[in-house]
């Protein structure tokens, strides 16, 4: 495999999404961080009853109600691993 090779490269569209407070509209995995200065966490968003849902921390709760930043949909990756 040659130094050039594409594989550890982020995607273009991954290194595009940005932080915001807004909460997410669609399903897929984001990021999640309370403050800014805590860790960030993957959650998975979806879609139940009509309403964007999430597991947090031990049911089911409404993205609205998750004060904090967002970042993604993250988009799946293509690289090694992921097979």
């Amino acid at each position: 495999m040659s130094s050039t090779s594409k594989v550890n490269t982020p995607s273009p569209v991954a290194a595009d999404i940005q932080w915001s407070t807004e909460p997410p509209m669609q399903p897929g995995a984001y990021w999640f961080q309370c403050e800014p200065t805590s860790r960030a966490m993957l959650l998975d968003v979806r879609m139940k009853d009509g309403a964007m849902m999430v597991w947090w921390p031990n049911d089911d709760q409404p993205v609205e109600k998750l004060k904090g930043r967002w970042r993604g949909p993250i988009p799946p990756s293509s690289g090694l691993g992921s097979r």
